[in-house]
């Protein structure tokens, strides 16, 4: 009898169990306390992982270990307050030993067109959770590393190219009402120029008398993937063009500002020439054209649409020879409208520079970098793969 008690008394508490494992089942499923669940997850995340991000500058950026940036080490009064960063919360340092263990550190940058640093070619140990970052600013034709030897190695990229991970361009173009970010972009949204004759500008008006001369070119770097340096021979055959620098019989002194006043007071045309053709590949001197009363000329690889206003340049690669490039560039040098209203963006849109850190901030704070798996198998392949050597016109 006692031993019946005992099964049934057994075989109830068993039942209870059961029936108590199969409620705390319900109530903690997805189907009825999904909010309860995420609550859990994200209070115990944010009790165990650091509020700050951390970013090791591994090498120097040509000779500058500070990377253009104001101090050795950065903190998150300093992302927000120097480089404007919407996401602040990280630290940034070009000193190895800023944290105990290179391990501890949420993003590794590697400059790629300089060599790997000889007493400290690479970190001994890496943390599965941290990033390497490929940066560059350069052409894949100045990248100083064997990219071939780095397979599966850079998590991220940060480079000039509008698909890199991380975009880092010369400079942007913001809109003046809003003070909202343009371009570089994919599909930029650019308001219409003015109809021909409709809007003038008074500074280009004072100008024009001055402007005597037809182009311009400030270069030092004289042989080039993309020949550059011939097609400007060929344009030098029909129009006036003076080159400044190791590369022509002209000279201007570095630093000094007749230099870049004589763009506005002297010439029509700048040519900004890049010295590759490779896909966005966009820099300074483009942007410091954009600065003068000048209208610019280029040459290269991107499609300029994605960083410039319309009818706000000359596309040398737009014209199928030399000879009809010369020709168009006559025909605005010698209408003072048309030639003024290559400056109506002026009125809209203005030049300014961001850091590609506050990107690279973000994207560490952001929930799903933790728990992503991403590695670049072939990083010179995507490099590399960049760049065309042919151009459009023939020269």
């Amino acid at each position: 009898m006692r031993l019946q008690m005992r099964r049934t008394l057994t075989l109830l508490l068993l039942c209870v169990f059961l029936f108590g494992a199969l409620i705390y089942k319900i109530i903690t499923s997805p189907l009825v306390d999904q909010n309860g669940i995420l609550r859990e997850y994200l209070e115990k995340r944010a009790a165990t992982r650091p509020a700050t991000r951390s970013i090791l500058l591994w090498s120097s950026f040509f000779g500058d270990r500070r990377w253009q940036l104001p101090f050795d080490a950065l903190g998150p009064e300093q992302f927000r307050d120097e480089l404007k960063c919407p996401v602040y919360q990280c630290e940034l340092s070009n000193r190895h030993d800023f944290l105990p263990s290179l391990e501890l550190y949420d993003a590794i940058v590697f400059h790629v067109a300089q060599p790997f640093p000889l007493l400290k070619p690479l970190p001994a140990r890496r943390s599965p959770h941290q990033a390497y970052v490929f940066a560059l600013m350069e052409p894949p034709g100045e990248t100083k590393h064997q990219l071939s030897d780095e397979l599966n190695f850079y998590n991220l990229t940060m480079t000039y190219r509008l698909d890199s991970d991380i975009v880092w361009p010369y400079a942007q173009l913001l809109d003046v009402e809003t003070g909202a970010p343009v371009a570089p972009g994919l599909q930029p949204h650019w308001r219409e120029p003015p109809a021909l004759g409709s809007w003038n500008d008074s500074t280009v008006w004072r100008l024009w008398p001055t402007k005597t001369k037809m182009a311009a070119w400030f270069v030092s770097h004289c042989k080039t993937l993309s020949k550059r340096e011939q097609l400007a021979a060929a344009l030098q055959q029909h129009i006036q063009l003076d080159i400044y620098g190791s590369c022509g019989n002209l000279n201007c002194a570095r630093g000094d500002p007749r230099c870049d006043d004589m763009l506005d007071t002297d010439f029509m045309f700048y040519l900004a020439f890049e010295n590759s053709l490779c896909m966005d590949y966009v820099t300074e001197k483009l942007y410091a054209a954009l600065q003068r009363h000048i209208v610019p000329v280029v040459f290269g690889g991107a499609n300029y649409t994605r960083f410039l206003p319309p009818h706000s340049y000359i596309d040398a690669e737009r014209f199928d020879s030399v000879e009809q490039l010369a020709e168009h560039l006559r025909f605005v040098a010698g209408d003072v409208q048309e030639y003024m209203s290559y400056f109506w963006w002026r009125q809209h849109y203005k030049i300014a520079n961001s850091s590609p850190f506050c990107e690279l901030c973000a994207r560490l704070h952001h929930p799903s970098w933790a728990h992503r798996t991403q590695i670049y198998g072939d990083i010179q392949a995507w490099w590399f793969n960049s760049c065309r050597l042919a151009s459009h016109i023939r020269f």
